[in-house]
């Protein structure tokens, strides 16, 4: 932290608290649905809303920054949070919560946005490596110590979306009572257009991982505090759990991702999809007669599902000329998003169908469908070998814009270049 730019310390203290209440309410909510009796849909379309309010915000909040500045969307985005975070608490309605959702992943949306383009601006070729390691520990860690908070008050009563709210609030005071200005160079694009089409040919594994990510991410992200009430999970095992399985991702990644370095990153995806079948099936039938053993296999399956991301994206920049690689990055983010949109409500539906252990039905049929696409796209090849040459592996973040890339220490920042001129007379 010594050497790095004095705006980012800062920064990544608002990071902390926006993370712990992101991490809070995404798990809170899913409890005190089923502890309210709202059917297992209604948790599902609430993730949904909540990534429609993200995809659109990313489109609309992307030119708010450039007009009004970094530092202004971030407070508005970060006011919104708190704003709607105890709406949840004082107005508990289904509907109501789905509208507080839709305006919340916006907002959340507009968080991320100023924070890896701020992050990517104020970084150098030197030290671009070691911040965005320094991001995904702080965002990884924040988000797995959220959920912890759970454990700190009954999520029957209104106390947790209040504590949600004042870490939202929180995030605003590092930024207001530091004299510190917007980045002066972040953003988009020189960058060649690539249509969807000539994406698919040459990386179809990619946009499938994508798109599979997305809806399983987000699915357990919705489903799973609903699902360990409905099993009968206390609400510190629900805590636990989902910290846990949160902050087993930080090790999984970087270990499958050097993995994936070595090999054909289709093949190691496609053992990743296979891990996740079997043990989702596992977890579906025989996981809940034993707390430590559904905590064990879920963390082997979660090792996997936040790893696929980050490694189909890999995969798919291993295709591609350097300055393509933004508007890939665009597309495998609309994927995801789609994914992200469709996921939870599915997820929903099989729980409905199949009780509590419909969603992890639903987790490994995905990944089993994955796999089978995969497996076609890798007809009578047997060797371990990639045919290409493979750029090394880079993490990504629990959650990410198409900013995100702007932190790849692979690239010169000149590649992403647009000059924010309004930032020093707008702050």
């Amino acid at each position: 932290m010594r050497n790095l730019p004095s705006t980012l310390p800062v920064l990544f203290i608002c990071e902390i608290f926006f993370l712990l209440g992101h991490g809070l309410i995404m798990t809170l909510l899913g409890v005190r649905m089923s502890l309210e009796g709202f059917p297992s849909q209604m948790a599902g379309l609430l993730m949904s809303s909540f990534s429609l309010g993200f995809v659109v915000g990313s489109y609309l909040l992307e030119k708010r920054i450039r007009s009004v500045g970094h530092i202004r969307v971030f407070s508005a985005c970060a006011a919104v949070l708190a704003v709607t975070a105890m709406l949840h608490g004082l107005w508990v309605n289904p509907w109501a919560w789905l509208f507080w959702r839709l305006f919340g992943g916006a907002a959340t949306a507009g968080l991320l946005m100023v924070m890896e383009s701020w992050v990517s601006g104020e970084s150098s070729n030197d030290n671009r490596g070691r911040v965005l390691a320094i991001y995904l520990v702080i965002s990884t860690t924040s988000l797995a110590g959220g959920q912890w908070l759970l454990n700190v008050a009954d999520p029957a009563t209104m106390v947790l979306f209040s504590v949600t709210g004042i870490l939202f609030a929180l995030s605003l005071i590092p930024l207001s009572i530091d004299r510190i200005h917007g980045p002066v160079r972040s953003g988009h694009e020189t960058a060649l257009k690539l249509p969807l089409k000539t994406l698919y040919k040459r990386a179809p594994v990619g946009l499938a991982g994508a798109f599979a990510a997305g809806m399983m991410v987000q699915a357990f992200f919705a489903m799973t505090p609903y699902y360990g009430q409905e099993i009968g999970l206390s609400t510190g095992q629900t805590a636990r759990f989902m910290s846990i399985t949160t902050l087993v991702a930080l090790v999984a990644q970087w270990t499958l991702g050097r993995i994936s370095d070595r090999l054909d990153r289709r093949k190691v995806i496609l053992f990743m999809a296979l891990v996740m079948a079997i043990s989702g099936g596992v977890i579906s039938m025989v996981a809940r007669v034993d707390y430590l053993f559904l905590l064990l296999v879920a963390c082997l399956h979660t090792a996997m599902l936040h790893t696929l991301y980050s490694l189909s994206l890999a995969h798919t920049n291993d295709w591609l000329e350097p300055e393509e690689v933004i508007q890939a990055n665009a597309k495998l983010l609309i994927w995801y998003g789609i994914g992200s949109i469709v996921g939870p409500f599915s997820a929903s539906l099989a729980m409905q169908f199949f009780g509590p252990d419909g969603l992890w039905m639903f987790l490994g049929c995905v990944s089993l469908l994955l796999a089978g696409f995969i497996l076609t796209r890798l007809r009578g090849r047997r060797s371990w070998a990639p045919e290409v040459a493979q750029e090394p592996w880079v993490p990504t973040a629990p959650m990410e814009t198409s900013h995100y890339v702007e932190l790849d220490p692979r690239y010169e920042p000149h590649q992403f270049e647009l000059e924010f001129g309004v930032e020093h007379g707008q702050q």
